[in-house]
């Protein structure tokens, strides 16, 4: 049996270090071990129906999404230089966001289609003023949830998100200077409101995440260490790292298509310190992407879902695939998991036409 234990631990660790690059435990939700915001917990009934699921995938041969992220809102109090959402197709002001109700009914349906992984997005989804409500209709016995945030609500809203069984929070930040962050989201005092934020989530016993964007130049100058050593001093629990992508905002820049980051001085960074105990997680986007781990998720265990009830690929890339509320999700997920196979097709986002290399 300890023979039997030492396997199924050495089990564990490779596959985190395959999947974000260490194995270290970051925290705790409700008994069970957390290893970060894009997985269920360790030994949780989440997890359970995790393994269930890819049990099935692998029986039917057939892509079946763990994940998704729920656009709540369009509505955002801040105008970031870089934002995803606006600026893109899949942002519709003419349009109505979809009711609570209804956004109860399209949860519930990811929840029967084996989703375990449900994230919060907007827009700012603070500002929609029943989102504990919907965290709430989340049967906490199939998936986790967690919420994506500026940050500026933060402060006055982390006890109700505790309360209706959120797992982690995660503030952006894109800089440790203030002035730098409030000029790049264009909110004066957002920075301010983002650490208050966080702060009060952990007073209130909730997991705690920063979110950030780089470009090559914070490799170079040394602000994404910069940001690491702040986490650290922050005391949260996992620090999320987006490389800049050229969609939303930045569909004009053609720079950033052309000098894209430097992938081996990042990772090396990241392993720097990611294993380290007394830091943060560190989740990499740029190596969960990679053909070093999974490749582009969009179709194949993931999908986003718009305000507006749409199913898209991804929250980078604005191609619809169809209405949840008018068409059932197992057919609009087969119509984009098939597609999905075409590597040259629409359904791929710009961030995945090149392989990330080690």
């Amino acid at each position: 049996m300890k023979n039997m234990g030492s396997y199924m631990n050495a089990i564990n660790d490779h596959f985190l270090d395959y999947y974000m690059r260490h194995h270290k435990v970051i925290g705790w939700f409700n008994g069970c071990p957390v290893y970060s915001a894009f997985l269920t917990p360790g030994l949780s009934k989440p997890l359970a129906n995790t393994m269930s699921r890819r049990l099935i995938s692998n029986i039917l041969q057939e892509s079946l999404p763990g994940m998704v992220n729920v656009g709540v809102t369009d509505a955002c109090n801040a105008k970031c230089e870089h934002c995803s959402f606006y600026n893109n197709a899949m942002c519709k002001p003419e349009k109505n966001s979809i009711t609570t109700e209804e956004m109860k009914t399209i949860l519930k349906d990811c929840q029967d289609f084996g989703i375990s992984v449900i994230n919060f997005v907007g827009g700012e989804p603070l500002l929609n003023k029943d989102l504990p409500e919907l965290i709430s209709s989340v049967n906490k016995d199939k998936s986790v949830a967690s919420v994506y945030t500026n940050g500026w609500h933060l402060e006055k809203k982390a006890r109700e998100l505790k309360d209706a069984g959120t797992m982690m929070v995660i503030a952006s930040l894109d800089s440790t200077d203030p002035k730098i962050h409030d000029k790049f989201r264009r909110l004066p005092g957002l920075f301010d409101k983002a650490i208050k934020g966080i702060k009060e989530s952990q007073r209130v016993g909730l997991l705690t995440g920063i979110s950030t964007t780089l470009v090559q130049e914070d490799l170079e100058n040394g602000n994404f260490e910069k940001m690491i050593e702040f986490t650290k001093k922050m005391k949260v629990n996992e620090l999320i790292v987006y490389d800049t992508m050229p969609v939303g905002m930045y569909s004009h820049r053609e720079d950033l298509k052309k000098k894209r980051i430097d992938f081996r001085k990042l990772f090396k960074i990241v392993d720097k310190y990611a294993k380290k105990k007394d830091y943060p997680g560190i989740f990499c986007y740029a190596h969960f992407r990679s053909h070093m781990a999974f490749g582009c998720t969009s179709g194949k265990g993931y999908f986003y879902v718009t305000p507006y009830g749409e199913m898209c690929p991804c929250d980078f890339k604005a191609t619809r695939i169809g209405n949840l509320l008018e068409t059932p999700l197992p057919i609009l997920w087969k119509k984009l998991s098939h597609a999905r196979k075409n590597i040259g097709s629409g359904y791929m986002n710009t961030c995945c036409d090149h392989e990330v290399n080690n």
